[in-house]
């Protein structure tokens, strides 16, 4: 759900539009439908000491989207064995096997259905011969194959999945209108139809002690005060907003008193570096500052995420982890399908210009030619203008 909270007047090429801040909230399934599943929940009758998981991506995104569910079944069944069942990344380690929602990792990665795959496939029948029998299987993909193939290949008593309207699963359930509602609450369906609670809070990101020391250190030798965090980079190019835009933006904050910092994956670090001495003195890469290895990088970013005024960046992993941690974000949103992939926490913005081809139809930007309005209409000014907007709105609650 989208609130309206200002718009200012654009322009682009004799186009004549609003971008808009809205303020985000995600949509759910209605209560109607998996209230009376916690009546004589279903996981209460289940003894489970075993658990497979089928992830899809290995995203930041991606995987601060599912983390709740992982969450949710280690609350329920704190002493099972969880395995994750999908690609591996340092991502998944930091937020999933050190945090504690996974206990055993199988490393697999299949994008879609194709010959391709086949290897993968062989893959996981030898696991699954390994494997003895697991108590649970969840299945949380919706590709029709892989979910026959994991019937096959793997051992387990009870499972659930929303794969072909749920054909796979033990436990049959609706899913009205999925199409508007988010993704995490899709993979949670899972969870309520076990009549397993929600956890509160939803997502379990944990940075270890060390980190934050060296965090707190950091803002206290470089003076980041009332810093900006900023994602300049996602993972297409027609999601981003545009390397100058981000340049222009970070020196409108050093003029008005705030330091920026700069985040954003392993292979971007030179290309941060490089923009932080465009913006001046006041803008920084904590990793370049940091002498940490590059896969402790992740931890450092969300300490530092965590004692930042706001964050800012496109649809982007950087954006998902923010809001997670509960710090203010505010996502420029040019592409993606807002109400279903949004990032998804108390204290997220979007901004959006309103357009016949906004959020964009098509990832090779047929509908613009290439021209990006889109982008081109949200400026630096509009952009900084909405920051200070919602920040002041921030302190007026506290």
């Amino acid at each position: 759900m989208l609130t309206a909270v200002k718009s200012w007047p654009g322009s682009v090429s004799g186009k004549d539009f609003e971008v808009v801040l809205y303020r985000a909230r995600s949509d759910d399934y209605p209560k109607e439908l998996y209230e009376p599943w916690y009546k004589d929940p279903l996981y209460r009758h289940l003894d489970v000491k075993s658990i497979l998981v089928y992830v899809g991506g290995a995203g930041m995104g991606d995987i601060v989207m599912i983390n709740p569910l992982f969450n949710a079944l280690k609350k329920a069944w704190p002493e099972s064995r969880i395995t994750w069942i999908g690609e591996y990344k340092n991502s998944v380690r930091c937020l999933m096997e050190e945090s504690g929602l996974i206990d055993d990792i199988f490393c697999t990665h299949v994008r879609k259905h194709r010959p391709s795959a086949f290897p993968e496939y062989a893959k996981w029948w030898r696991e699954g011969r390994r494997m003895s029998e697991a108590d649970l299987f969840i299945d949380t993909q919706r590709q029709f194959v892989p979910s026959l193939l994991f019937s096959l290949c793997f051992k387990y008593k009870h499972r659930i999945g929303y794969s072909s309207k749920c054909f796979f699963s033990d436990w049959k359930f609706k899913e009205p209108d999925r199409h508007k509602v988010h993704d995490t609450f899709q993979s949670l369906l899972m969870i309520r139809r076990l009549g397993i609670p929600l956890p509160e809070p939803l997502h379990c990101l944990i940075v270890p002690e060390r980190f934050e020391t060296i965090a707190q250190s950091m803002w206290d030798q470089y003076n980041f005060g009332r810093a900006v965090a900023i994602f300049p980079f996602s993972s297409g190019p027609v999601k981003d907003w545009g390397r100058g835009n981000y340049v222009a933006l970070g020196r409108f904050f050093l003029e008005r008193g705030f330091k920026v910092l700069l985040f954003g994956g392993p292979d971007k670090m030179q290309d941060l570096g490089d923009m932080a001495c465009e913006i001046g003195n006041g803008a920084y890469v904590p990793y370049l500052l940091s002498g940490l290895p590059i896969e402790d990088e992740l931890y450092l970013c969300m300490a530092l995420l965590k004692r930042s005024a706001l964050s800012l960046s496109g649809d982007s992993g950087g954006a998902h982890l923010s809001a997670a941690l509960g710090t203010n974000t505010l996502v420029i949103s040019l592409l993606s399908r807002v109400g279903k992939f949004m990032p998804l926490g108390e204290r997220v913005w979007i901004l959006s210009p309103k357009m016949d081809c906004s959020p964009c139809p098509d990832r090779n930007m047929k509908a613009c030619g290439g021209e990006r309005w889109c982008a081109k209409g949200i400026t630096p000014r509009i952009l900084y203008e909405a920051v200070t907007l919602l920040l002041a709105a921030q302190e007026a609650d506290k």
